[in-house]
């Protein structure tokens, strides 16, 4: 038996997750999947970039408001 290298343990550890969901959820391990990378991932990566542009246009706004030395 070859043994597992990290990576691999984290990988099927992760399917564990998703199959566990996927049961309690009452759909497939393949809709899960779907769920979390073709849809809930991509709107939270949009979502944070939004919250970083948000977050740079607050600074700059911020360091004009400070006095000049």
């Amino acid at each position: 038996m070859t043994k597992q290298t990290p990576v691999d343990q984290v990988f099927d550890w992760c399917v564990q997750f998703l199959v566990h969901w996927a049961k309690v959820l009452g759909i497939t391990y393949n809709e899960i999947n779907v769920y979390v990378f073709c849809v809930i991932w991509p709107i939270v990566t949009l979502v944070l970039f939004a919250v970083v542009i948000r977050q740079r246009a607050t600074i700059r706004m911020l360091k004009r408001r400070l006095p000049r030395a």
